[in-house]
């Protein structure tokens, strides 16, 4: 069962890892990453963030749709990190369940605007999160499970 997907372009770090593992009991991390998949230095890095008893999968889109739709996975409560809206998207589409999206953290680059704290998102990036609104799925922006949920929709309001 998937507890929950979250947007987070750095994928997995301390505070991810362990936050997020008090808040939600997970049994297994499914990072969906076309460029962490392909780069050993870097899942050597992720791997070194996930806690003790956890099960870790790196995985490109096509691969983690697979096994997220893999019946073994049942049993288990999984947490998704993607790092961008698209690839939720890609991710969502694709599969059985309907879990909620937490929008986390995506830095600041060029063509960002500041979305709320911690989150900079890019035209591409809000079409991506209009059609999963659209789409009914549950959108909620929090940093970490200690601060406010504030809903998608309340924020994107204020953005035009």
């Amino acid at each position: 069962m998937i507890l929950k997907i979250r947007i987070d372009d750095r994928l997995l770090h301390g505070q991810v890892a362990y936050s997020w593992k008090s808040a939600l009991s997970y049994d297994a991390i499914v990072i969906v990453s076309d460029a962490a998949a392909k780069d050993e230095m870097r899942k050597t890095t992720i791997k070194l963030c996930c806690p003790q008893g956890v099960r870790l999968a790196i995985r490109d889109c096509n691969a983690a749709v697979e096994l997220l739709n893999n019946d073994k996975l049942k049993d288990m409560k999984v947490f998704v990190i993607c790092p961008d809206p698209k690839t939720v998207y890609q991710v969502v589409s694709k599969i059985k369940e309907r879990p909620t999206i937490n929008i986390g953290g995506m830095q600041s680059s060029e063509n960002k605007i500041l979305f709320s704290k911690a989150v900079y998102v890019s035209e591409e990036d809000l079409s991506y999160l209009d059609l999963l609104h659209e789409e009914h799925y549950t959108l909620e922006v929090q940093e970490v499970p200690t601060t406010t949920i504030h809903t998608y929709e309340a924020i994107r309001q204020k953005i035009k």
